[in-house]
């Protein structure tokens, strides 16, 4: 029922969007074009706000393993009618799919090994390990360290670690102020706009295992925006000479000065930008980062096991 209700939600907010958007050609067809940065922003703020920064804020609270000594014992609810030996035999196929989903690879030393790649990895061991925990609470030991060793790989792979601009963020809380002390009636879109920042923050927060493939694919590079960013602060460090009679050279400082205060102006209107579109940004950054290894607050599928394991 809640799923159900979430695809609602969603439909209804990109009708909205389109209904948006219909306006827009609308005007555009009698002689206005399309006000296409009024539009990103809009969809940053309804869609990432509203809708994807909740889904954001649940994953990383649920995202965490289920431990059993940690107390929540209240969550333990074995299945009853099977035999201790059949709970290892669950426990134990549950695990072989869980290895079969994972990546191969060989470690410095030669050990051929397995870890996490993506996010459909990631969601398949966690629901199979909670699952374990949760559900079966084995007795074999040789099945009960299979489950801690792939927990630490779950538990190192998944952790998250800001990958974003810190530049939005300054370009964005400036933004923020400016709303602040010309307030009049953007009151509320103040706490849109400083929503919109947090969710650019959260969803900038990239797994391990994400790190690791942007590396691979980019050799280690710096994302897209920073680069910019760079590039325009590289611009002030370029030097400027002129040539004087009898061949020598001098600093141009006239040119120098021209060409600082051009990059000065041309900065502050990226950076307004990038405040502005710091909420549309979060959503490009969410479907990099949590597109695949999101959680929705719906009830577990107590046929998991039947659905996942029994199939394969």
């Amino acid at each position: 029922m809640l799923k159900r209700y979430f695809l609602i939600a969603v439909l209804l907010m990109l009708t909205f969007v389109s209904l948006y958007a219909v306006g827009d050609t609308e005007k555009a067809s009698s002689g206005s074009s399309i006000d296409w940065f009024e539009l990103l922003i809009v969809v940053g703020y309804l869609v990432g706000v509203f809708i994807l920064l909740p889904m954001i804020i649940y994953t990383n609270l649920k995202g965490k393993l289920f431990e059993p000594a940690s107390g929540n014992q209240d969550e333990i609810q074995i299945i009853e009618g099977l035999s201790e030996e059949e709970r290892n035999n669950r426990a134990a196929l549950i695990l072989e799919a869980v290895e079969e989903q994972l990546t191969s690879f060989q470690s410095e030393d030669g050990e051929n090994m397995v870890t996490i790649a993506n996010g459909k990895q990631a969601k398949f061991m966690r629901n199979g390990l909670n699952y374990i925990n949760k559900k079966l609470s084995p007795t074999n030991q040789d099945l009960i360290s299979r489950v801690n060793e792939f927990a630490g790989v779950y538990e190192d792979r998944t952790r998250r670690a800001f990958t974003g601009s810190n530049w939005i963020i300054l370009c964005s809380l400036a933004v923020g102020v400016l709303f602040i002390l010309s307030a009049g009636g953007l009151k509320t879109f103040i706490f849109l706009h400083f929503f919109g920042l947090l969710f650019y923050i959260l969803s900038s927060r990239t797994t391990f295992y994400g790190i690791q493939k942007r590396m691979e694919l980019f050799g280690g590079g710096s994302n897209f925006v920073s680069s910019i960013m760079s590039a325009l602060f590289l611009g002030k460090a370029t030097k400027y000479y002129i040539k004087e009679s009898g061949h020598s050279w001098k600093r141009d400082w006239e040119s120098e000065g021209q060409m600082a205060i051009f990059g000065l102006i041309f900065l502050i209107v990226v950076a307004m930008i990038l405040g502005f579109f710091s909420a549309f940004l979060g959503v490009i950054n969410f479907v990099i980062n949590y597109s695949t290894s999101f959680i929705l607050p719906f009830k577990a599928r107590e046929d998991w096991f039947e659905k996942e394991i029994n199939q394969i």
